[in-house]
């Protein structure tokens, strides 16, 4: 008898844990009369904001350099993914950081001796086509990416666009005059536009630090309109380099005010490090690549090896924000903040890729664990991110509301051109491939980019799968359904923006029956 009333208590003492499909938002008055009076600015980390609240995932088939910058466009922000080395990763990050501001404060730089051999491997590094010509004194961008290690490592980064030292201009080279060359040995000197022909504006060195106000963007597109050229170098009156500004880029600014830029009008980015080996040299290069924010990436993120790693990386990068995740519980979210993360991730064995719930039995559903971890992030002003589990908009509402601060996406992006994965048509429709990252693939892709060793697959206990998704064409598109999903849910709650959305949003549990209700049902869909 005391068996069965043993377990008895055990069943009906477990708490039940709900996610977003076993509830709906219950609609409340609202004085919302158009879902573009929804304000949906927010947060990533403390001080990483956010014009929408979406994220990209770092994973290798989701966020690369090309990802991060339509996003951050958008309104967003990417976090470009470690399955990669440490140069490369490197290399994403400052991509994506000179691919749209007013003026480009560290161009891309030669001398009149590089050969067109030199200046292809700077071209595929970078992907960048135009550089500037500097004096032969001047340390060149070639040379600089073939200096030692060491002297790469002592080299000194400058803090301030006043301590910016790029050397003198003798011209410029463009992708129209890289079209010239015919060998290989050939020199930059030959095809380049000298610098007594170029346009450029000049500035007094007394007030580089505040170009901002110098530079007027409208009057600069005008002036290069009349002179019917796409780039204008930025110079002191000695003929020093300051930057480079480009049509492209300044009617980007211009058009774009939905942008997610930094103090410097570059566009903000995440890079994802781990927690053993190569995290703080991995960390360095990226801040000094201009990372905004880095992401400690770990399974379980409630756990001595990830803690550890936030104090370590708080205590070599004091200016900039360390978010940390997965955790699923309140009391993760708690420790990882004592240890100064500025941003806590939210979802364990979520995904649609994930298996770690089938494989080790661990995990939380969504709803519960946001709602057990959204209190202490509230308490301690920490942003809180929902990672996972978001099939629709409507949870993506759901889970704004239950507290996450912003979502976190993979699945959803990764079908878009700006993905990394190729496209493949397969079963008649155009598809890219999505695995999750403690899946065999990624990590025998992993190994394959770093030179890392293989995995065996005898000994490998994946948590993840690969497959295929729907391509969905430019990310922009895909987006915009997101976040105009998210102010609908806001108007049923009556909620001009999130904070209110979180306040005044209420939650009712459904049954099977109600969940069936809720989706298409009684007709035949026309595919």
């Amino acid at each position: 008898m005391e068996q069965y009333q043993y377990q008895d208590k055990f069943v009906h003492g477990l708490p039940i844990a709900l996610t977003f499909d076993d509830v709906l938002l219950v609609p409340q008055y609202s004085e919302v009369q158009s879902r573009s009076q929804c304000n949906i600015k927010s947060k990533f980390s403390k001080n990483v904001p956010l014009n929408i609240p979406i994220v990209s995932s770092p994973m290798d088939t989701v966020t690369e350099y090309k990802l991060a910058q339509e996003l951050a466009r958008l309104g967003g922000l990417g976090i470009i993914h470690r399955f990669m080395s440490i140069e490369d990763q490197a290399i994403q990050v400052s991509r994506v950081k000179r691919a749209q501001s007013y003026m480009v404060n560290d161009p891309l730089r030669v001398s009149k001796k590089t050969t067109y051999g030199q200046l292809k491997q700077l071209q595929e590094q970078y992907g960048y086509s135009t550089f500037l010509v500097c004096n032969e004194g001047q340390e060149s961008d070639f040379q600089k990416q073939n200096r030692s290690p060491q002297k790469r490592k002592n080299s000194e980064q400058p803090d301030t666009i006043e301590e910016i030292n790029l050397g003198t201009l003798e011209g410029i080279i463009t992708s129209r005059d890289i079209k010239n060359f015919q060998f290989y040995d050939e020199t930059v000197e030959k095809y380049m536009t000298p610098r007594q022909e170029l346009k450029v504006i000049e500035v007094d060195r007394a007030n580089l630090s505040s170009l901002d106000e110098i530079i007027n963007p409208q009057k600069i597109i005008e002036q290069l309109r009349k002179n019917k050229i796409e780039k204008i170098p930025v110079v002191t009156q000695k003929n020093e380099i300051i930057g480079l500004i480009t049509a492209k880029d300044m009617e980007a600014m211009i058009n774009s005010s939905e942008a997610n830029k930094d103090v410097e009008g570059k566009l903000q980015v995440g890079a994802a490090v781990g927690a053993n080996k190569d995290y703080i040299e991995r960390s360095k290069k990226l801040v000094d690549a201009g990372c905004n924010v880095l992401v400690v990436d770990v399974a379980n993120g409630h756990s001595t090896i990830c803690i550890e790693s936030v104090k370590r990386l708080k205590e070599q990068f004091p200016d900039v924000d360390v978010v940390a995740g997965s955790i699923a519980t309140g009391e993760g979210a708690l420790n990882l903040i004592k240890a100064g993360a500025d941003g806590i991730r939210c979802g364990i064995g979520n995904g649609s890729i994930c298996i770690t719930r089938m494989v080790a039995g661990a995990g939380v559903p969504q709803l519960s664990a946001l709602m057990d971890v959204a209190p202490v992030c509230k308490e301690f002003g920490v942003p809180l991110i929902s990672d996972g589990g978001n099939k629709c908009s409507g949870n993506m509402a759901k889970a704004l509301a239950a507290g996450a601060d912003c979502i976190m996406v993979g699945r959803l992006v990764a079908g878009c051109e700006e993905s990394p994965s190729s496209k493949i048509f397969r079963d008649g429709k155009l598809q890219k491939v999505y695995r999750g990252m403690a899946g065999y693939g990624a990590n025998f892709a992993k190994a394959q980019r770093t030179g890392e060793k293989v995995p065996e697959t005898e000994k490998f206990n994946p948590e993840g799968v690969e497959g295929y998704t729907p391509y969905s064409g430019p990310l922009e598109g895909v987006i915009n359904q997101f976040t105009q999903g998210i102010k609908s849910g806001m108007s049923y709650s009556g909620a001009f923006n999130l904070a209110e959305h979180k306040s005044k949003s209420k939650f009712l549990r459904i049954t099977s029956s109600g969940f069936r209700e809720s989706n298409v049902h009684s007709v035949n869909k026309i595919q």
